[in-house]
C-alpha cells in the first residue's frame, strides 16, 4: 500500500493484491499463544491510512473481522476479543495446574499486553461510528472490576514513563512494544492517549541516544536469554569465557544477536555511519549449517537484517525525533554525558512483572561510549514453586547482565569481540522480592563513571593496543585519521584479574599529547591504584575527578559473587563539559527504593526525573530542555503537558481538545464518542489555546470566536465562512 507513496512508477496491482489478501484472511489467536496481535499492528495503518484505497468488502472485513476479531483465550472464562471491553484478567495469559494445588495464573508478557490493548482501543474507534454502543466507547466502557480501554492504555503508558519497560532492552520485543506506541501516537482520537504515547516515544528515543554509539548497543536486557542473543567467546575446552560474541548491527542469520533498534533509529536520525562498510565476518548461513559460511553484511551501506516491515511501519506512522534528541544521535561533539537509569520494583502492576531493581549507566564522549553491563534480574514471568514443581520458570525470561564495554565511535567495530569488555556475562539473579531466585547473584557490573571503568577480568581485542594479560600500567594511543575522526588514549591498571581503565578523548582535546596524558595519569595517581577485593579505592582522572569505587570477587557485597560499582564521585572544578559535574552524583541507593522516591529513576546530564511522572530531556550543548510532565496520576482523566525545546506547550486533558459532529444527537461531553453538535458548544467548552476537531459534515451556524483556538478537520473536509 505504501509503495506508491515512496517510489515512482504506477503499480496499482499492489493495492488490488492487498484487498484480495484481506478478503482471504481470517483473525487469529492473540498473545503468547498465537502472536496475531503482532500482525494487527500492521493491519491498523491499513485501516487508518489506506482505507480509501481498499475495496468496500475489504474495508469491512479488515475492521469488523481482522481487527475486531482477534481472539484471546481465557481458560474457564468466555473468550475475549480485540474489540469491546477490557476483560478483568487482561494481564493473564493462562494457567497451570498441579494435582492437589489451586490453579496458578501465568501472566501475559508486557509486549503482548500493550499490543492487545492497542488493537482493542484503536479498533473500537473504528467500530463506534458503525455500532455506537458503550462497549466501543473507550472512555466509558469500564466495568465494576475492569478498566476502560482508555484507562488501561494510560495506566500502561504512565508506568513506562516512570520505570522504563519490564521487558527492558528486550531482544526482540522492543520492536513489538514500539509498534504499539507508534500506532497509538498516530491514530488515537483521545488527545491524552496520543500525547502519552508520544511522550513515551520521546523518552525511548533519548534512552536509545545515550545507550548507543553509532546505533550500536551492548546493554543489559530482559528477554530473550537464549541463542545468538547471549553467545559468548569460548575457551579451547569449550567453556564459555563470559565475554560476548554477538553482532552489534545484525539481529538475524547469518549474523545474529544484535539489539534490534539500530535500523529503526538509523531511519529516524540518519546516523547510518556504522553501515558504511561491508561486514565480511563469516557466520553460519543457517542455524544448523555446519559447513557453509556467509558474510554478515556483504554490501556497503546495507541494512540486511529482516527490518523491512518494521521500517515501513516507522515510515507511515507520524512520530519523529525531537530536535534535541536528534542532535544527540548525529552531532558527535555534543555526545558528552554521564547518565544513570535506576529501574525499581513496582509489584502493584497486574502480572507483577516489574519485579527487579537494577541500573543502566552510560558515560559518553565523542570518541567512545562506556556502558555498564547491569546485574541479572529474576524471571519476568515469575512462575511458582509448588509441591516441588517449578512451574513456568523459563530461563529465557531472565534479565541478563552483560560485560561493561568500551565502544569506539565509528570504525569497523561490528561485533562485541572487537569491543573492550570488563566483567562477565551472567544470568544468575539474587532472590529478590521472594521470587525463588537462585540465591546468590552472579555479577554486578556497575563500575562506570565519566571516562572510567573498573571490574574483574577483561577482554582486550588486539585493536585496543592493550595486552590481554600482565600486571602493571598499560597505555594505548588511537589517533584520528583521514577517515576516522574519533581518537582516544587509554590507560589500564591491572593486578591479576582486577582492572581499572581510563579513557581520554582526543577529538575534544587534540592539543593534549600522548606523553602529556601518560604523565598526568601517573601524577594523579602517584601511589598507584589499590586493587584489592572489597577494599574501596580512589582513582583520579585526567580532568581531576576523584572516582571512589569498589571491586570484589568473593561474594563480599550486594549478595553478588563478583562485582564492581561506583561509590561516589568528587567532581573537579573546571569546565562541566569535561568533568561532567552537572551529571549528578546519584550512585544508588541499593537495594530497593520506594516507588515514588524522587530522583532515583533518571539522573544525569541528559535524562532527569525531578518528581514522579516527570521526565526532563536535556541537551547541554544546545542549552535546550524537553519536558514530559505526567505528574498528574489521575487515570483515566489526567492532565499531560509536553513543553518542547522552543517553549511550545502541548496540553492534553478533557478541555484542551474537543470534538464536534454536526449530526450527533446524543450527550455532549466533547470527546470523540460524545461530541458537541455545534461549534458554539465546543467554543464555550474548549480551553484557551485548545483544539476543536470537526468531523466531516455541514451546518449553518452564526457565532463569534472569542478565544484563541485551533480548528482542524477530522475524517473529511469542513468549510468555515466568515461574515
Amino acid at each position: 500500500m505504501a509503495y506508491e507513496d515512496y517510489f515512482s512508477g504506477d503499480a496499482p496491482y499492489l493495492r488490488t493484491m492487498v484487498s484480495e489478501a484481506i478478503m482471504a484472511a481470517s483473525p487469529g489467536l492473540c498473545g503468547t499463544n498465537g502472536d496475531y496481535d503482532m500482525i494487527q499492528m500492521f493491519l491498523l495503518p491499513l485501516a487508518y491510512v489506506y482505507y480509501d484505497f481498499l475495496t468496500p468488502p475489504a474495508q469491512e472485513h479488515l475492521i469488523t473481522q481482522l481487527l475486531a476479531g482477534g481472539l484471546i483465550r481465557r481458560p474457564s472464562e468466555d473468550d475475549a476479543f480485540t474489540s469491546g471491553i477490557v476483560p478483568n484478567d487482561w494481564a493473564r495469559a493462562g494457567y497451570v495446574s498441579v494435582p492437589g494445588v489451586n490453579l496458578q495464573d501465568i501472566p501475559e508478557t508486557e509486549n503482548h499486553v500493550l499490543m492487545i490493548a492497542t488493537a482493542r482501543y484503536l479498533t473500537n474507534q473504528l467500530l463506534f461510528p458503525r455500532d455506537p454502543r458503550i462497549i466501543h466507547d473507550n472512555r466509558r466502557n469500564a466495568g465494576d472490576d475492569n478498566p476502560s480501554c482508555m484507562g488501561q492504555i494510560l495506566f500502561l503508558l504512565r508506568n513506562k514513563l516512570r520505570d522504563d519497560f519490564a521487558e527492558y532492552n528486550a531482544k526482540n520485543y522492543q520492536e513489538e512494544s514500539r509498534h504499539a506506541l507508534l500506532n497509538l501516537y498516530s491514530y488515537a482520537y483521545d488527545a491524552e492517549v496520543r500525547l502519552a504515547a508520544g511522550m513515551v516515544l520521546d523518552y525511548v528515543s533519548a534512552h536509545i541516544a545515550v545507550s548507543s554509539c553509532d546505533l550500536r548497543r551492548m546493554v543489559p536486557f530482559r528477554r530473550r536469554n537464549e541463542g545468538w542473543n547471549v553467545n559468548q567467546l569460548y575457551e579451547p575446552s569449550g567453556k564459555p569465557t563470559g565475554f560476548m560474541d554477538v553482532s552489534l548491527l545484525e539481529s538475524s542469520l547469518p549474523a545474529g544477536g544484535a539489539d534490534p533498534m539500530p535500523a529503526h533509529f538509523g531511519l529516524h536520525a540518519g546516523n547510518t555511519r556504522a553501515y558504511q562498510f561491508a561486514d565480511n565476518t563469516l557466520w553460519a548461513c543457517t542455524s544448523n549449517d555446519t559447513e557453509r559460511h556467509c558474510p554478515a553484511r556483504p554490501w556497503n551501506w546495507a541494512i540486511t537484517s529482516n527490518f523491512g516491515p518494521e521500517l515501513v511501519l516507522e515510515a507511515v506512522c507520524d512520530h519523529r525525533l525531537a530536535p534535541s534528541v536528534h542532535d544527540l544521535f548525529v552531532n558527535d561533539l555534543h555526545r558528552r554525558f554521564y547518565q544513570r537509569l535506576h529501574r525499581y520494583s513496582m509489584m502493584g502492576e497486574p502480572g507483577q512483572q516489574r519485579n527487579c531493581d537494577n541500573l543502566e549507566i552510560y558515560a559518553g564522549s565523542p570518541s567512545y561510549l562506556i556502558s555498564a553491563g547491569g546485574r541479572p534480574a529474576v524471571w519476568i514471568i515469575p512462575g511458582r514453586e509448588v509441591l516441588g514443581y517449578d512451574i513456568h520458570f523459563d530461563d529465557q525470561n531472565l534479565g541478563v547482565a552483560v560485560p561493561i564495554s568500551f565502544m569506539p565511535t565509528s570504525g569497523k567495530t561490528y561485533n562485541t569481540i572487537d569491543v573492550i569488555q570488563i566483567m562477565h556475562f551472567s544470568a544468575a539473579p539474587t532472590d529478590e522480592n521472594g521470587i525463588s531466585g537462585t540465591g546468590q547473584g552472579g555479577t554486578e557490573n556497575y563500575g562506570v563513571a565519566p571516562d572510567f571503568a573498573c571490574g574483574v577480568v577483561a577482554h582486550f581485542p588486539a585493536s585496543s593496543g592493550i595486552p590481554e594479560s600482565g600486571d602493571g600500567v598499560f597505555f594505548a594511543e588511537h589517533r584520528p585519521t583521514a577517515t576516522e575522526l574519533a581518537g582516544y588514549y587509554l590507560a589500564v591498571h591491572r593486578l591479576r584479574d582486577f582492572v581499572v581503565l581510563e579513557a581520554f578523548d582526543i577529538w575534544r582535546h587534540p592539543e593534549v599529547s600522548f606523553e602529556d596524558f601518560k604523565s598526568r595519569v601517573l601524577a594523579n595517581n602517584p601511589s598507584g591504584v589499590t586493587l584489592v577485593s572489597n577494599q574501596p579505592s580512589v582513582y583520579t582522572t585526567y580532568f581531576g575527578n576523584r572516582v571512589h569505587f569498589v571491586i570484589w570477587n568473593n561474594l563480599e557485597l550486594d549478595n553478588h559473587i563478583v562485582g564492581s560499582k561506583i561509590l561516589s564521585i568528587e567532581y573537579a572544578a573546571g569546565d562541566p563539559a569535561d568533568t561532567l559535574a552537572d551529571a549528578g552524583n546519584d550512585t544508588g541507593p541499593f537495594p530497593l527504593q520506594e516507588v515514588d522516591a524522587p530522583g532515583h529513576f533518571l539522573s544525569g546530564n541528559i535524562l532527569r526525573y525531578p518528581r514522579d511522572g516527570f521526565v526532563e530531556i536535556h541537551n547541554p550543548s544546545l542549552g535546550t530542555t524537553l519536558t514530559l510532565d505526567w505528574s498528574d496520576p489521575d487515570i483515566p482523566n489526567p492532565k499531560l503537558v509536553r513543553i518542547s525545546e522552543n517553549g511550545d506547550v502541548q496540553i492534553a486533558d478533557v478541555v484542551h481538545e474537543v470534538w464536534v459532529d454536526f449530526d450527533w444527537t446524543g450527550p455532549n461531553a466533547g470527546d470523540f464518542c460524545q461530541p458537541f453538535n455545534t461549534l458554539e458548544g465546543a467554543l464555550n467548552a474548549v480551553a484557551e489555546g485548545g483544539v476543536i476537531r470537526i468531523m466531516a459534515g455541514a451546518k449553518q451556524e452564526r457565532l463569534t470566536i472569542h478565544k484563541r483556538v485551533r480548528l482542524t478537520a477530522a475524517g473529511g473536509a469542513a468549510t468555515l465562512r466568515s461574515h
